[in-house]
């Protein structure tokens, strides 16, 4: 019973077409009993006669009809499932509405009550269930019309006030049923709204997972993998027009660092670093940790010489850093290189840059190495080299 529908489950669906079931038959009963009050007895068919065939008779077979539906739902509904369940909830209305038409059928169009089940049967997202309200529909009313469920013989002249009390009453049932289908579309909003909801935290928490797992832990800068991830992207857009450079740091003497002052010292040697590092970066620059000590760069828009300028205020600052628990200078040494529109190697690129950062530490550490391919903005290209020292 817990299959779903388009706004709510069968179970909580049904409820509410239980519940305007019996509304509407106490509609329709009051409607017979003022039929009966306005109805003028001729010798066909007395007063008493009238009150027995429109009044009496159908009223019991409709409450009848209801108790079944009730009966059902409440006790047997389980046991039958939701589509059985439906299917005869469906079967019982135009039963029920079949007795009205039946018995009124000296009412011009009033079959057309026979189409509510099948506006009912639209709320449901199953087709067999449209499907099946659409075929009982016309079985009921071809059998009322070829007389295999018989309508009252007796039709009486009906009068002015006789249409408007029928029209009045069944516009009520209309509009009961029409609250109906408002509180579906209500809890339809709200159900929407909290799925919407459910889904953005579970999307948010889908982000942060992704971003948590992109991000190292410590710094909060890009780790290992998405430092690749990243230069491959950037690599597929450097062209002579957008320049891309690439820098690798790493923290002189950073053992002795933890050795002399303690793991938490280095600690915050790394996190004073990074500030640094961020300080100098533009928005579209991307910092990653490399590894313990190391740290990526990769510098969008910049030439050569931009790049190097950044990188020399990067170890100028860190020079002139002062970290509590820390005493002397604490340097780094910085790789750098420009790529050239036709680098599309990510891993050839990191073990070129890696050799201008080996070859800092190697003449003296406290320097930044640049693999430069650039004479000039005029002159043919070139590999060259050149650093800077302390």
């Amino acid at each position: 019973m817990n299959k779903k529908i388009a706004y709510v489950s069968i179970t909580e669906w049904n409820r509410k077409v239980m519940r305007w079931i019996w509304i509407s038959i106490g509609l329709v009963i009051f409607i017979q009993l003022l039929l009966f009050l306005f109805y003028q007895p001729v010798p066909e068919c007395s007063k008493r006669e009238y009150l027995d065939i429109f009044v009496i008779k159908p009223s019991i077979m409709i409450v009848m009809y209801a108790g079944c539906m009730e009966l059902i739902f409440r006790f047997f509904g389980e046991a039958l499932g939701g589509y059985v369940t439906t299917i005869l909830f469906l079967l019982i209305q135009f039963l029920l509405l079949g007795t009205v038409v039946a018995v009124h059928s000296s009412v011009p169009y009033m079959c057309m009550i026979l189409t509510y089940p099948v506006i009912f049967a639209n709320v449901y997202r199953e087709k067999i269930f449209r499907y099946a309200a659409f075929v009982i529909c016309i079985l009921v009313y071809a059998g009322i019309t070829y007389g295999f469920i018989p309508s009252t013989e007796f039709r009486p002249d009906n009068s002015r006030e006789v249409y408007l009390i029928i029209f009045v009453g069944f516009t009520i049932v209309a509009f009961s049923f029409s609250k109906v289908l408002t509180s579906v579309v209500v809890n339809f909003e709200k159900e929407n709204q909290k799925i919407y909801e459910e889904n953005q935290k579970i999307h948010e928490e889908k982000e942060k997972i992704l971003e948590i797992s992109q991000r190292d832990s410590m710094t909060g800068l890009y780790n290992h993998k998405m430092f690749y991830d990243k230069l491959n992207e950037q690599l597929q857009l450097c062209s002579e027009e957008y320049h891309l450079s690439l820098v690798i740091i790493d923290i002189d003497n950073f053992k002795r660092i933890n050795d002399t002052f303690g793991h938490a010292i280095g600690d915050s040697v790394i996190l004073k670093i990074v500030s640094i590092i961020e300080k100098n970066m533009d928005d579209k620059d991307i910092a990653a940790r490399y590894g313990g000590e190391e740290f990526g760069l990769i510098l969008t828009g910049k030439t050569e010489m931009e790049a190097y300028n950044v990188s020399e205020r990067i170890r100028r600052e860190v020079e002139a850093a002062a970290v509590d628990g820390v005493t002397g200078r604490i340097t780094i040494s910085l790789g750098m290189l420009e790529v050239k529109p036709g680098d599309k190697n990510g891993i050839l690129l990191f073990k070129e840059v890696d050799s201008a950062l080996y070859e800092a530490k190697q003449t003296g550490k406290n320097k930044t190495v640049c693999r430069g391919w650039r004479k000039g903005d005029n002159a043919e290209y070139s590999y060259q080299n050149f650093s800077s020292s302390q």
